[in-house]
């Protein structure tokens, strides 16, 4: 057994790290020791005769010695700090973003070089530390599959260098024009009937008679190529060469003098949807502009689709539009998903012989980078001895990897699945001439001859710190980029969160049994049994079954056996089951991170409200996750994060997840963006010992507490219902909404006859108490649906607005007959709209002796604001039968998108009716137009009329109600209180 290889290379990567218990302290310990005593030999050897400039004698007067302790006071306070309150990336219950316990080489190696503060900006300020970012990015570069040619380089993080890759491809699309301009203007005219180079279908031209078209589409190789050839053919100096070319170069002249000077379009980058938000930020710093990073479709798998990328490509070339490059996402930030690289390069190939197009292909493995480590060969056991195998990547995970190479630059980022400090991204070039075009030097940070040429020269950073890149180079050292050393380490979380995604693909018990991810200890409790055939969790990615469209009868059997023969056996067991392995490794995604969202059933009905689903799965993550640091870590038993699957972004990608999450009745798919949950696992500790099962238990736990709280908002059963009252010599009854609450999520306006002795005393107290808003309601608790049948015998009761609990009514044992719905709409989510409206809607109903308001609500939150009595001045009148089934009037000069969420009183959370911009309390005048339909209005019809509105007396204005949580008991009983 000790002998079992996957034991001794599950030992060999616990050497790498502290651990989750600092089980490794010692180690750094003593290499912390190592580091400082080196420190204080450097300073006292060198220039041992300088005298000592920090005497005993200073260090023995009162205000030294103040300092150290008020310094040793406040790191004591620091470090006790940062330990409650940081995040324990380190804990293998941290599954979260892209972190993990950093290796101990990458913290001495950060630690040793920081002691010295080189500034990678110059070989004089760095002249060791400038050497290793070298080597680092020589050997990021190998390990991506480039060649000897290629040069890489650290950088502060993906984002920067997928900012310099934006950067070095725009400059390497506007090359040939500043080439073009200083042979026809400059001192290069004695190029003009010689020069001539390759198009992108092969053919020679001359240069000077390339069209535009061919200028914009020669090979990222040929242009590349035109220095060497110059410099070959005519021995022309790089300094003439970069003298002549300065004046016109896109660094100089800025793009939009080339454009107009050649009259072509602004050229497009195409990206797939589930790009980095970098991507368009570097548009807009590039000058490129975000609105030219143009999104392709995404699969099932959240990958690239390339039908829609060749249709996106012949568009741009239909239209001559300039194409800079396709960026294709190596291990996207929230699904793992690896673009079809190899596909991409032989469309690129297709295009360059079809139709003479060319491009430049961009790699963003920031994440994915370092699992090319895996394809690479590599040239005391006491107690308990973990059983961890290492996974093999999927086969097609595989061969983008290794079509790496293909791509003109690479970013990879060593402080993600490097598993090295921040700051620590990188970027890496096929060509290195490829660099040139992103050189802005400096006489004071480049001098030329310096033996060794200095990193900072390149790129858009200026000072950048040396112990990032001897971070990496240590780490590197110690791990190795290769199969054994990262591709191990890799291997073991991938295997990891491979099994994490078994318990989300089976966490919902099957029909014929619960054991697996569904046993539980001791004595069933029926509630807690209840809730767990509620819980509904569906990964991203497919079960093999699901992808190969079997049925729901074998995809279950796939389930059961995931349960039993992975989640229920040991690792060793697993590994030694060559079918059952075989399973595992065909399951999950691309890259060691699980997208999934939860959803959940009320008996035997499941939840098909995006928003209800949106809302469960933000709560999870509301309390897996810390946001301030008045969150208690402690109090979170594992971390993940969260992120939303936008419609149009996600397409195909998102309508089949809804449907898989249950979010689709047959006829209608719900609507609207979806948020998920996300687990990056790359700790190889959740697996030894078998700790994930705590892990999983923890999490079902969280979230069948969330399920509680969304049956609490969706069960739909009796209950009191609130309603305003409107007018005196016609009773209209607005309902109180809520837009968390089934119960109450309508807007409803309805009328009705109240006896006449009720009627009598209703107008006395509206007599006596002018612009008082009184209340009906239900006094036992009764369905909405059941309230409004004809004959109802519903007895209800009469307030002054929304009475405090126990409070006796004015009235009660009221009758309500002959009620008629004026307005009845839905405020579930599906039925709102995503955007607020742009000017504000109400509801205008009544006879021609009182009319009213309600305002609609389209959009949350929002508040209900009921007008009672309004007065109208119309171009033409509404008829009383109009009025009686009621119209939309828009008030023209009230902007409700611009001014959601509405002010509201910080104490009271009262509506401020009198604010700027709103203006409804009584006597305000506000232009009007009326349609028959709120879908008139928004299709653009013509109203039927305008006009002028003047608010009356009484206004019934809330916003806590209509947008409280009945799920949040805190908040509910706050607002019993106030209201």
């Amino acid at each position: 057994m000790a002998d079992d290889d996957n034991i001794t290379q599950h030992a060999l990567v616990s050497s790498w790290f502290l651990g989750p218990r600092a089980e490794n302290f010692q180690v750094l310990h003593d290499l912390f020791g190592t580091v400082l005593n080196h420190q204080a030999q450097a300073r006292k050897t060198l220039y041992a005769g300088d005298p000592e400039f920090i005497t005993e004698g200073m260090k023995e007067l009162e205000d030294y010695q103040n300092s150290i302790k008020t310094l040793t006071s406040d790191v004591d306070k620091l470090s006790l700090e940062l330990a409650a309150k940081s995040v324990p990336f380190w804990s293998p219950r941290y599954n979260a973003h892209m972190n993990m316990d950093v290796a101990l080489s990458s913290i001495v190696g950060y630690m040793t070089a920081m002691m010295y503060n080189p500034n990678n900006v110059a070989t004089e300020a760095s002249p060791h530390t400038t050497k290793l970012e070298r080597e680092v990015g020589q050997e990021l570069a190998r390990m991506l599959g480039y060649g000897t040619d290629s040069w890489g380089h650290i950088t502060c993080d993906g984002s920067v260098a997928n900012l310099e890759a934006i950067w070095a491809i725009r400059n390497l699309k506007f090359y040939p024009f500043s080439l073009k301009r200083a042979i026809e203007e400059g001192s290069l005219n004695f190029l003009a009937g010689e020069f001539e180079v390759k198009t992108s279908t092969g053919d020679a031209k001359l240069f000077t008679e390339l069209s535009t078209w061919e200028l914009l589409n020669l090979k990222p190789s040929t242009i590349l190529e035109i220095p060497s050839t110059l410099a070959e053919q005519y021995s022309i100096s790089s300094t003439f060469l970069q003298a002549a070319l300065k004046p016109y170069l896109i660094q100089t002249t800025g793009k939009s003098v080339i454009e107009q000077k050649y009259g072509f379009e602004p050229g497009k980058f195409l990206i797939s949807a589930t790009k980095h938000y970098s991507w368009p930020k570097g548009g807009a710093i590039s000058g490129i502009g975000s609105i030219n990073f143009i999104d392709v479709d995404v699969d099932e798998e959240a990958r690239m689709d390339t039908n829609d990328l060749r249709k996106r490509l012949k568009e741009c070339v239909d239209a001559k539009i300039p194409i800079y490059g396709v960026v294709a996402i190596i291990g996207s930030t929230e699904h793992g998903a690896c673009d079809p690289v190899a596909e991409i390069v032989k469309i690129r190939d297709e295009f360059e012989r079809d139709e003479g197009v060319s491009f430049a292909i961009h790699c963003d493995a920031a994440w994915g980078g370092y699992f090319a480590a895996t394809l690479r060969e590599r040239g005391d056991q006491d107690g308990f001895l973990p059983y961890v195998p290492a996974m093999p990547l999927q086969p097609y995970t595989m061969k983008q990897l290794r079509n790496l190479h293909h791509a003109e630059s690479i970013t990879i980022d060593p402080h993600k699945s490097g598993y090295i400090n921040y700051p620590a991204g990188g970027l890496c070039y096929r060509d290195q001439r490829m660099r040139y075009l992103v050189t802005w030097t400096s006489p004071i940070v480049f001098h030329q001859g310096d033996a060794l040429e200095s990193m900072g020269v390149y790129g858009v950073e200026g000072s950048k710190p040396g112990a990032a890149a001897t971070a990496a180079w240590l780490t590197h050292k110690t791990i190795g980029l290769h199969n054994d050393g990262y591709g191990r380490l890799l291997g073991e979380a991938v295997f990891s969160c491979t099994k994490l995604y078994c318990y989300w693909a089976t966490m919902a018990p099957s029909p014929e049994s619960e054991s697996g991810a569904d046993e539980t200890q001791g004595e069933p409790d029926p509630e807690h049994e209840s809730l767990k055939k509620s819980l509904v969790v569906v990964p991203l990615i497919r079960l093999p079954a699901e992808k190969a469209g079997e049925s729901l009868e074998a995809i279950e059997a796939q389930k059961e056996l995931i349960r039993n023969k992975i989640l229920n056996r040991t690792n060793e067991e697993l590994f030694e089951d060559k079918k059952t392995w075989k399973l595992l490794c065909e399951l999950a995604g691309d890259l060691m991170i699980n997208a999934f969202a939860c959803n959940f059933k009320i008996g035997d009905d499941i939840n098909q409200d995006v928003g209800e689903a949106n809302y469960l799965n933000q709560w999870i993550f509301s309390q897996l996750s810390v946001s301030s640091d008045k969150d208690v870590v402690a109090a979170r038993p594992l971390f993940l994060t969260s992120s939303v699957f936008g419609e149009e972004a996600y397409g195909r990608c998102l309508r089949t997840f809804k449907t898989r999450l249950g979010l689709d009745d047959g006829i209608n798919l719900a609507r609207g963006d979806l948020r998920f949950l996300v687990n990056v696992t790359m700790s190889p500790w959740p697996t030894s010992p078998d700790f994930m099962k705590t892990i999983v238990k923890d999490f079902k736990a969280v979230a069948l507490e969330g399920i509680k709280r969304c049956i609490k908002r969706n069960k739909l059963s009796p209950d009191v219902h609130g309603f305003v009252i409107q007018g005196v010599d016609e009773i209209y009854l607005t309902h109180i909404p809520m837009f968390n609450m089934a119960n109450h999520r309508w807007q409803l306006v309805i009328t009705g006859d109240l006896p006449p002795d009720v009627v009598e005393y209703y107008k006395k107290l509206r007599t006596e108490n002018p612009g008082v808003v009184y209340t009906l309601a239900n006094m036992e608790k009764e369905t909405l649906e059941n309230l409004l049948k004809p004959g109802s015998s519903t007895k209800w009761r009469l307030d002054v607005g929304i009475p405090p609990p126990g409070a006796p009514p004015l009235k009660d044992n009221i009758e309500l007959s002959n009620i008629r719905v004026i307005v009845k709409e839905s405020m579930s989510y599906a039925a709102l709209e995503t955007t607020y409206p742009d000017r504000m809607p109400f509801y205008l109903y009544g006879n021609k002796n009182e009319v009213h308001l309600d305002h609609l609500l389209k959009a949350s939150p929002n508040a209900q604001i009921s007008h009672e009595r309004v007065t109208l001045d119309l171009e033409s009148g509404l008829s009383d039968e109009q009025l009686r089934k009621g119209v939309v009037a828009v008030l023209d000069d009230v902007f409700e998108n611009s001014i959601q969420p509405l002010p509201l009183d910080n104490d009271t959370n009262r509506v401020l009716l009198e604010s700027a911009g709103l203006s409804l309390t009584k006597g305000a005048v506000h232009s009007m137009s009326v349609y028959e339909t709120y879908e008139q209005y928004k299709n653009g019809s013509a109203p039927i009329t305008t006009g002028k509105v003047t608010i009356g007396e009484t206004t019934f204005a809330n916003w806590p109600a209509v947008n409280m949580d009945p799920a949040d008991e805190e908040k509910e009983e706050e607002h019993k209180h106030k209201h």
